[in-house]
């Protein structure tokens, strides 16, 4: 059985699937800025490191106060908090990896009662945004994430169970030994998943997840399929 829970945070446990475009619509800066940038990543134009130095340039000077504001407006998905709840309670410990940002992650992290987290983080001078971003998890790259947490919690990365929602994700399923995309995004996540659940309630899913010697979904690797209710 396995000994740990892994989630993607964007779209996963919230229904928000990018924390940095949500704020980009939220200030207006998005159909005017902010989508050339993501354009020109998807193309190849840009890295992933300079792809969000450009995002967090447009925060440069802004009170952190206001993107919190945004931020804590965003909602759980149904059943996250009894979710969590429920895999602890049978001995799992429970983290989140995400390449969107610290202010909702920590946020998650303290109402949710996660055991870790790590998410992508802005600088912030005298309350305010500098402009710049530290990059603690990559595009495409969860699967090193993945390894901090095993080797913070003594854990193979084999006894580890992942749930996500995007290609973002594939490289945390990847490294996992089992994954779930839960209402997945795409095509090529729902074929790069263990399981696909496209239930409403996070809480259904991980009931039925085989943790701490309970559960229904086998343990072996097998190619993705809906999971039943």
């Amino acid at each position: 059985m396995y000994r740990a829970l892994l989630f993607d945070l964007d779209g996963t446990l919230t229904p928000v699937r990018s924390v940095w475009q949500h704020l980009h619509e939220r200030l207006g800066l998005w159909d005017a800025h902010a989508v050339r940038h993501q354009e020109a990543f998807l193309r190849g134009r840009l890295t992933y490191e300079e792809f969000c130095r450009r995002d967090a340039a447009h925060w440069k000077g802004m009170p952190v106060a206001r993107l919190r504001a945004f931020t804590d407006r965003i909602p759980y998905r149904r059943g996250a908090r009894a979710a969590i709840a429920a895999a602890r309670g049978r001995g799992a410990v429970v983290g989140v990896i995400s390449t969107g940002l610290t202010l909702l992650a920590d946020r998650a992290h303290r109402e949710l009662g996660l055991d870790w987290s790590v998410a992508n983080h802005l600088a912030v001078r005298g309350g305010r945004f500098s402009g710049a971003v530290a990059i603690r998890v990559r595009h495409g790259a969860k699967d090193a994430a993945v390894d901090r947490f095993c080797r913070r919690f003594r854990l193979d990365p084999a006894e580890v169970i992942s749930i996500g929602d995007s290609d973002g994700d594939i490289s945390m399923f990847a490294r996992t030994g089992l994954s779930v995309a839960f209402q997945p995004a795409t095509r090529r996540t729902a074929r790069a998943a263990s399981w696909v659940d496209r239930g409403a309630s996070l809480l259904d899913l991980v009931r039925r997840l085989p943790l701490g010697g309970e559960g229904s979904l086998p343990a072996a690797r097998r190619p993705a399929r809906r999971a039943t209710a």
